[in-house]
């Protein structure tokens, strides 16, 4: 009878494992979470329900859009600065999804000040200014490593000899 060969486990096989062992706990501490709170007795079929819809609409409408964009940024824009662009286009989306509906009823606190008390507008256009100006910092870097890359390299001088 042969022996087994032995099974060694790489470190990214244990890093894997480390992350599920992870993901799963806070799967286990969601749902106890969940079914502990008592604040949602007799809702949870609605969590639920805005839960599946959440997954829908990310999967129905924001992975697509996102696909699309991507499909048109490697057509439209230089590869030099693809990835910053890319990654400036979701979060600025990411901050529309979030930030979005309160600033669209920012001015409706029905009677209660405290409801929606700041500038939400002013706040959500900052943040999208803010991630303008880090893709240009990114990208006038990448720009720069690009141009020290691609300048020759200076040859040294050679001694004559005498």
């Amino acid at each position: 009878m042969r022996a087994q060969p032995r099974v060694r486990l790489r470190g990214q096989d244990v890093a894997r494992g480390l992350v599920l062992a992870g993901g799963l706990a806070l799967v286990g501490f969601g749902v106890a979470g969940f079914l502990g709170e008592p604040y949602l007795n007799g809702h949870r079929l609605q969590v639920l329900l805005w839960a599946a819809g959440a997954i829908v609409l990310h999967d129905g409408v924001w992975a697509p859009v996102l696909l699309l964009a991507g499909a048109v940024l490697v057509r439209v824009v230089p590869a030099l600065v693809r990835g910053p662009v890319l990654v400036g286009l979701i979060t600025a989306a990411g901050l529309t999804a979030v930030g979005f509906p309160a600033v669209l009823r920012e001015d409706q606190h029905n009677g209660n000040p405290t409801l929606l008390p700041l500038p939400y507008l002013r706040n959500w256009l900052l943040l999208l200014g803010l991630v303008v100006v880090a893709v240009a910092v990114w990208v006038g870097v990448a720009a720069a490593v690009a141009r020290r890359r691609a300048r020759p390299k200076e040859q040294p001088l050679k001694r004559s000899a005498k």
